[in-house]
């Protein structure tokens, strides 16, 4: 009777711990915001364009180097006061970003502290709510990365309302919703205690990241990461753009298409999840990868709006999944016990491919083309899908990311 009782509380504490995870996840995603606000910066700032956009990327090094840093914090103790910090931080930087008359104090702001905040957020949040969940952490992950798709959804439509009635000055609401938000859930954010006499179970050892660093393995998931981010930016990072020049729309009907990659993202991390508890996470990442390539080699012929649509989704779904693969598949190669200081150190993948895919798409485009200006682009791209794949099947024969019965590490 008494096991039946522990076992109701702590499958009632696991779905608060998701909740809360969702909602901050969500809060997470707020960099979508930001395009929304881009030309009302402009103006603000006396800025070019392509200096304000700089923020973004800044705002995506600092969320990863203290990625890393929340990810140790939470290897050694509770994530309950980084909810409280990084919150504040996080809503501060989007509320100050309403003040933001010069380059260099938007920088600071969006870039610097909102990155900041989002890092000390993100993987806390994620892999914390990941160990409650042994048995199906890749439908889990899923779920919580669904999340940060239905997120944009919300915000771009919310921030456009508030960039339309208020300008710059729209940013303080957001920043100030964020804190409030973040703040009323963290407190439910907690690690699951460890039997004392568990201390060599799965959940208790695992590589330090020190020896993680040393290995071939980690380079190549790193390398597979960033590949897998690169195939699938490139394109999505352009998508309104690429839709204008190749069929010849308006940018009103054009913006519709990131609306389909946004909902095809969404249910392909749902999809990906469940994948990856009943195939492992290398398998998933081989037909990820496989989609990846079928969707941009469609996209390239495509030549009216019906069979855009169509592969866009193919493409939106499959990139999709790929955040939702490398926690898990991170926790099981190298072990849960560092796993927040080393999947934080393994997020860099998704910052160098969300670094390098956009430049790389801009330096193979060809507007003198007209409608084929991004043949060049698709062809890069599924290259670099390709290369993915290549390390995928090495991984694979590896033993890397195999299917196991427990679902767990």
């Amino acid at each position: 009777m008494e096991t039946t009782h522990v076992s109701t509380h702590v499958s009632g504490q696991r779905r608060f711990i998701f909740t809360a995870a969702f909602i901050i996840i969500f809060c997470c995603s707020a960099s979508a915001a930001f395009s929304v606000f881009a030309d009302t910066l402009v103006q603000a700032t006396g800025a070019t364009a392509s200096q304000v956009a700089l923020t973004l990327t800044i705002y995506q090094f600092f969320m990863a180097a203290f990625g890393i840093l929340s990810g140790r914090i939470i290897d050694h103790s509770s994530p309950k006061k980084l909810m409280y910090v990084g919150g504040a931080i996080f809503g501060l930087g989007w509320f100050l970003g309403a003040f933001a008359h010069n380059l260099w104090f938007l920088y600071l702001s969006i870039g610097v502290l909102a990155g900041t905040g989002n890092g000390l957020l993100y993987n806390p949040a994620l892999l914390t709510t990941l160990k409650w969940f042994p048995e199906k952490r890749g439908t889990i992950s899923g779920l919580l990365l669904g999340a940060a798709s239905l997120g944009p959804l919300v915000l771009a439509k919310a921030g456009a309302w508030l960039c339309a009635t208020m300008g710059a000055a729209g940013l303080m609401p957001i920043g100030a919703t964020y804190l409030i938000l973040v703040w009323l859930v963290g407190w439910l954010m907690a690690s699951p205690e460890t039997p004392a006499a568990a201390t060599q179970t799965p959940a208790t050892t695992g590589m330090a990241p020190k020896e993680m660093l040393t290995s071939l393995t980690f380079w190549l998931l790193l390398s597979l990461f960033a590949i897998a981010c690169t195939a699938g930016i490139m394109l999505i990072g352009s998508l309104s753009t690429i839709a204008q020049m190749q069929l010849e729309l308006t940018p009103l009907v054009a913006a519709n298409f990131v609306v389909v990659n946004t909902l095809a993202n969404f249910f392909g991390r749902m999809i990906t999840g469940r994948a990856v508890d009943r195939l492992g996470e290398t398998k998933t990442l081989l037909f990820i990868l496989c989609l990846t390539i079928i969707g941009l080699a469609g996209l390239r012929f495509a030549e009216n709006i019906a069979i855009f649509t169509i592969f866009l989704i193919i493409l939106g779904a499959s990139f999709g999944g790929v955040l939702v693969v490398f926690p898990t598949l991170t926790g099981k190669t190298f072990g849960a016990k560092f796993s927040g200081t080393n999947y934080g150190i393994m997020f860099f993948g998704y910052a160098i491919g969300a670094l390098i895919g956009p430049q790389i798409a801009t330096l193979t485009m060809h507007a003198n083309q007209g409608t084929h200006a991004y043949y060049g682009s698709y062809l890069v791209a599924i290259g670099v899908a390709v290369v993915g794949i290549l390390i995928d099947l090495y991984l694979m024969h590896q033993g890397i990311g195999q299917h196991t019965e427990n679902g767990g590490n």
